[in-house]
């Protein structure tokens, strides 16, 4: 190692300087306090850092998530959909009572036009039996048979009965009423229109036409059931 040379003074004094080091200073440069001190004291920091990161995360806002707004919207839409759904189906429920009314009102009135046809036809059909028995009765005598039949110009007397009026000369034809009477009996006169053969057998059988559809049997194969009273 080479020398430094230093410039002595006269007075052989060596001027030191201030930032060398003491050589002679028994003391170490480096701090023992560090090896002296206690756990708590050597993590107190970092225990103060955890509770601080601890009450970071405690107190740490929480981000609210995404889907909360859609959520809310799908909610929305749900409602407005029951409420438009409630609506129509309250329309349609007025629309189809109100039709059921009209319906009903006009049935019910269509009924009470069929009731009052059917009592005018019975009406109307009573009426008409009451004039052809009229017209019925004008064509014939009245009384008990004795009368005189303008039409008429033969008395024929019952001597076998008593005898079905009937609508039509044959004994399958209905019966009808001769001036009330079911029944020509014995000892009974009619003016006859004339006498005409059995429809079926023909002259076989006899009868006496009293009027239109009036007819009594007066012979049936030689069986005399009503004489000429003249």
């Amino acid at each position: 190692m080479a020398k430094n040379n230093y410039n002595l003074n006269d007075d052989d004094t060596l001027d030191i300087p201030d930032f060398v080091e003491d050589k002679t200073n028994t003391e170490s440069s480096v701090d023992m306090s560090i090896f002296k001190m206690s756990d708590d004291e050597l993590y107190d920091d970092n225990t103060e850092e955890n509770e601080e990161t601890e009450y970071d995360d405690d107190f740490k806002p929480v981000k609210k998530k995404k889907n909360s707004n859609s959520t809310i919207v799908i909610c929305l839409i749900l409602i407005v959909v029951l409420l438009a759904t409630t609506i129509g189906a309250l329309i349609y429920g007025v629309k189809q009572h109100n039709q059921y009314v009209k319906v009903n009102t006009e049935n019910v009135q269509l009924k009470a036009n069929e009731d009052s046809y059917k009592k005018q036809i019975a009406e109307k059909d009573a009426t008409i039996a009451s004039l052809t028995e009229q017209i019925n009765n004008q064509s014939h005598t009245s009384g008990d048979g004795s009368g005189t039949n303008p039409k008429g110009n033969l008395v024929y007397k019952i001597v076998d009965g008593p005898m079905h009026f009937r609508v039509s000369p044959t004994s399958d034809a209905d019966t009808t009423t001769y001036n009330g009477a079911t029944l020509a009996n014995n000892g009974e006169e009619f003016n006859v229109i004339e006498i005409v053969n059995d429809k079926d057998l023909g002259d076989k059988v006899k009868w006496a036409k009293l009027a239109d559809n009036i007819y009594f049997c007066v012979d049936d194969n030689g069986n005399v059931y009503a004489k000429p009273a003249n």
